[in-house]
């Protein structure tokens, strides 16, 4: 599956600051809102069943390609009004020109795991799939990734609208 993320979008998350996203996910009670996606143009590459996505990433509006980054998340669970997923807080940050990559927010994934986000096991678990698949990109996959940053949405497409119940359970 990918799924187009134009600055402009709207999308729901906890009603809580960057700094506050982990404790607020360990309370295990939060309210989400509608937020606005900004800066940047995301193409988000998902496998069903696969707990790792890869995102193409160009700055806006001058779509200038500045590299892509492994997600590591929950798969992706279909809703009545679109799909469902948990970041599991580790990002690799790949080069534009895939020459190398780089982990990012693992003093982030160490408080998850002070918090009981995730065990150990699970925590080396999504250290192992981050390596996986950033190697992955930097070789195998890098025709692939090309052909993604090449990429653009056709002019006609609009920002999409999220249904009136979009929060509800």
């Amino acid at each position: 599956m990918l799924l187009y993320i134009a600055p402009g979008a709207k999308f729901s998350g906890p009603v809580c600051t960057r700094e506050e996203h982990l404790q607020v996910a360990a309370s295990g009670a939060w309210e989400c809102k509608l937020y606005e996606w900004t800066g940047q143009h995301h193409l988000w590459a998902s496998v069903p069943g696969e707990a790792c996505s890869i995102w193409t990433i160009w700055s806006a509006p001058d779509w200038t390609h500045v590299g892509w980054k492994v997600n590591p998340e929950l798969p992706l669970k279909r809703t009545p009004v679109g799909f469902d997923t948990t970041d599991h807080v580790l990002d690799a940050v790949i080069s534009a020109d895939l020459s190398s990559w780089r982990l990012k927010d693992e003093d982030e994934l160490a408080v998850a795991v002070e918090l009981g986000l995730f065990t150990v096991s699970e925590r080396e678990r999504i250290h192992q799939e981050a390596r996986r698949v950033a190697g992955e990109c930097v070789t195998s996959r890098r025709r692939q990734l090309q052909a993604w940053a090449a990429w653009r949405p056709p002019s006609q497409w609009k920002l999409p609208v999220l249904p009136p119940n979009w929060d509800a359970p």
